[in-house]
C-alpha cells in the first residue's frame, strides 16, 4: 500500500502539472481529506476482517 506521504506528493504534483498553483488552505484541504479516506478505508477493513458477532442470551439472575 502506498504511503500517505507518497499520496500527499502525486496529488501535490498533479496539480502542479494541470496548471494550478497550491496555497497553503489547498494544501491543508488534500492533507484532512486523505487522512479522513484512509482512516475511513482501515475501520472499513477492521469491520470486514472482525469475527461475526453472535448473541447469546444473559444468564439468569440468581
Amino acid at each position: 500500500m502506498l504511503d500517505r506521504n507518497n499520496i500527499e506528493e502525486t496529488l501535490k504534483e498533479m496539480a502542479r502539472q494541470q496548471g494550478h498553483e497550491l496555497n497553503g488552505q489547498d494544501k491543508l484541504i488534500i492533507r484532512t481529506r486523505l487522512n479522513s479516506a484512509l482512516s475511513a478505508k482501515e475501520r472499513h477493513r477492521q469491520r470486514m476482517t472482525a469475527p461475526e458477532y453472535r448473541w447469546r442470551k444473559p444468564a439468569p439472575r440468581r
